[in-house]
């Protein structure tokens, strides 16, 4: 029995700024465009999405065009989310695309595929997973360096979007405090994730499956992964020498 597609509105978060640079890091050229136009177009051209929010710096709010909601960042994550649930107005039963703003070789279609998968799962919270192997595919000669994690599913990096209902997001901040407030205290963070799969985390024996139960009990909702040949969403922007890299590959993807 088919799902009925729920409610969608998304966010895109483009607050950040380059470390290298004293620009908004979605303000970078990248192709024709920027980073943030590329992120917008792509959105845009999916009609699922009621409605599109964008969270940046003041300098940018100017250059968003309608129909999307131009918000002002601020220095803080969970108050840019926050920002942008009071700009949307969602019910708590729909859901919420957060997305960033800082992938250069982000289309409609990638997002599309994942929205779609994640639609059919009827989960709460939907995260992204994409194989290391299709990013260095995607990269082709290119050396790639991804913050990428062992599991018994093979090695996977981290999508830069997130699907979640709009009802869990008040849980979704809790647990996310606890573990930046833990994060440089290995007993505390330990007791958050559980030692048993802590143990099975670092000798590469963790499944994909493992870690979604044990998210399911800490967040009290159903969650899922999905894990996809979706290298254009795992691709981001956060030091130089991706930007870099994302300038070289821009030639083949992007241009002509």
């Amino acid at each position: 029995m088919a799902v009925a597609q729920p409610v969608t509105y998304a966010l895109v978060l483009a607050g950040g700024k380059a470390s290298w640079s004293a620009t908004p890091k979605a303000s970078l050229p990248i192709a024709d465009g920027t980073l943030l136009s590329r992120t917008l177009d792509a959105l845009q051209a999916i009609p699922e999405l009621r409605t599109i929010a964008v969270v940046a710096p003041t300098e940018l709010l100017p250059t968003i065009p309608a129909p999307f909601l131009p918000i002002p960042a601020s220095d803080d994550l969970w108050a840019n989310v926050l920002k942008g649930l009071q700009a949307l107005q969602p019910e708590p039963s729909d859901l919420l695309l957060l997305c960033a703003a800082d992938m250069p070789f982000i289309t409609a279609e990638a997002v599309r595929r994942f929205l779609k998968a994640a639609w059919d799962l009827d989960a709460d919270l939907v995260y992204l997973a994409v194989p290391l192997a299709a990013v260095q595919t995607f990269c082709g000669d290119e050396k790639v360096h991804r913050t990428a994690v062992r599991l018994r599913d093979g090695e996977l990096t981290g999508g830069n979007l997130l699907l979640v209902r709009v009802a869990i997001l008040p849980s979704l901040h809790e647990w996310a405090q606890k573990a930046i407030r833990w994060r440089k205290n290995p007993i505390r963070l330990g007791s958050l994730i559980g030692w048993r799969l802590l143990w099975r985390f670092l000798v590469g024996q963790l499944s994909v499956q493992e870690l979604e139960r044990r998210a399911e009990q800490l967040l009290g909702c159903r969650c899922k992964a999905i894990v996809a040949n979706l290298p254009e969403l795992a691709f981001d922007v956060d030091k130089p020498e991706d930007y870099a890299l994302a300038q070289r590959l821009s030639s083949r993807f992007l241009i002509g």
